[in-house]
């Protein structure tokens, strides 16, 4: 009886300490700031693209400002001061990703007469970090990158605008009881629920189940990271939006689902303007250069009209 309570005790043991590996591997694939995500984030080919004129302005205007999440952790965003206006548009960059690869977006902002203001998210860029927050804290974050323009800008007009995750945390910074100076959100290709998304990429990448997956990494997540993955979830931020919205993403995007843009705006209430544009034959976040000419247009007649 002894030996049976024993060998049952090993294998509980073993299932337990294969529970947590799993958890563990998924956490450190997904989660994790300091792992390589180019797997995650690549996985659609596309052409080469080189930004170098954007980039050399990037590092030529930037001004650098510091700021502490609300994890705790040092946080960095860059400033680009245009003379021609007062407004601002905060720029948002996607996950692994960070402000630097922004400099395409921040550039055509400045270009449209707009002051712009990049963060670098938790854990991506110069910003401190050992996890993603996958737009759950950084909203929060991004409520207090709001309150720092107000503070030093006399609080200007403000839109918001994200890629990917980015517009994800632009999402659900909705229902942040922001200052009436947030005028506008653009979100380009974002995801409403982060479970939902990775659930999509574990079918995807390893042609797994969701569960038990999921759910173990998720704990993994709240233990290291302080959070589950299930509460990263725009829905309710949607519906309580007051402010116009552009949605924008494309019809052959691998990476996030075409039918996250539909549901963003079936979401968002009848009585706010909303607008939806679908980028055709453009892959995630594809749309702003390869369909450079509609997309550009659609975003500065939404921010002429309403911002």
């Amino acid at each position: 009886m002894k030996k049976f309570k024993i060998i049952i005790a090993v294998i509980l043991a073993s299932i337990l300490f294969l529970l947590v590996f799993i958890g563990d591997y998924f956490y450190t694939v997904a989660i994790d700031s300091s792992t390589d995500k180019s797997s995650i984030s690549n996985q659609e080919q596309k052409e080469e693209e080189y930004y170098i004129e954007e980039e050399n302005w990037f590092l030529n205007n930037k001004k650098e400002v510091k700021m502490t999440s609300v994890t705790g952790f040092n946080l960095v965003g860059y400033k680009f001061l245009n003379d021609k206006s007062d407004k601002w548009v905060i720029v948002t960059h996607g996950y692994g990703s960070n402000a630097y690869n922004m400099a395409y977006y921040i550039k055509k902002f400045y270009d449209l007469g707009y002051n712009v203001f990049a963060p670098d998210l938790i854990g991506l860029g110069k910003s401190e970090g050992k996890f993603i927050s996958m737009g759950g804290y950084d909203s929060k974050d991004m409520k207090k990158w709001i309150d720092v323009l107000n503070d030093t800008h006399d609080k200007p007009d403000i839109a918001l605008f994200g890629i990917s995750m980015g517009a994800t945390t632009v999402m659900n910074v909705l229902d942040e009881d922001l200052t009436k100076n947030v005028k506008v959100f653009i979100e380009d290709s974002g995801y409403i629920d982060a479970e939902e998304e990775l659930r999509y990429q574990l079918k995807k990448l390893y042609n797994l189940p969701s569960f038990p997956f999921i759910s173990l990494a998720s704990i993994i997540t709240k233990i290291k990271a302080g959070y589950y993955i299930e509460e990263v979830n725009a829905t309710d931020s949607l519906i309580a939006n007051k402010l116009p919205a552009l949605i924008l993403h494309g019809d052959k995007d691998g990476f996030v689902p075409l039918d996250n843009a539909h549901k963003t705006y079936e979401l968002l209430q009848s009585d706010n303007p909303k607008y939806i544009y679908i980028s055709k034959g453009c892959k995630h976040v594809e749309g702003a250069k390869k369909d450079a000419q509609n997309y550009w247009a659609t975003v500065n007649e939404f921010l002429i009209k309403h911002f």
